[in-house]
């Protein structure tokens, strides 16, 4: 049976200027996904995007520079505080927010405390998901 955990936190869209737009970044988890998390932006009362993206990228993003290409994740300060960016790119737009470094480590601990690191085949069976894919 999977588990699944949300955590809401707070996010700052990074617009450039000393005075970013607040958002509130809704995280899911699922035990029976172990290797994504998902990203659901709120703002003026609506779902204004959600992504899907590796675990593993925000949970080394906390400590060094990850990912490439359509989600970068790298650790900063921002007025005085530690926060994790996060860069999104669809090809045509691109959008950077910051929450705070203490909120993505409580995340990333509920999810590791779910499904240890290094242990994920445990709770998905990669192999078994790919031979429905692949052509037999």
């Amino acid at each position: 049976m999977a588990t699944t955990e949300h955590c809401v936190i707070p996010l700052h869209l990074e617009t450039g200027t000393d005075d970013p737009i607040a958002l509130r970044g809704v995280f899911g988890y699922r035990s029976d996904r172990p290797y994504e998390v998902s990203l659901d932006f709120h703002g003026g009362g609506m779902i204004l995007a959600r992504w899907v993206f590796a675990r593993d990228l925000l949970l080394d993003g906390q400590v060094q520079a990850t990912g490439q290409g359509d989600i970068r994740v790298w650790p900063a300060w921002r007025a005085f505080e530690p926060r994790v960016m996060l860069a999104f790119s669809n090809g045509q737009q691109d959008g950077v927010v910051s929450a705070r470094a203490k909120d993505v480590r409580r995340l990333g601990r509920r999810m590791t405390s779910l499904v240890p690191r290094g242990q994920e085949g445990r709770y998905y069976d990669l192999d078994a998901e790919l031979s429905t894919l692949l052509p037999r």
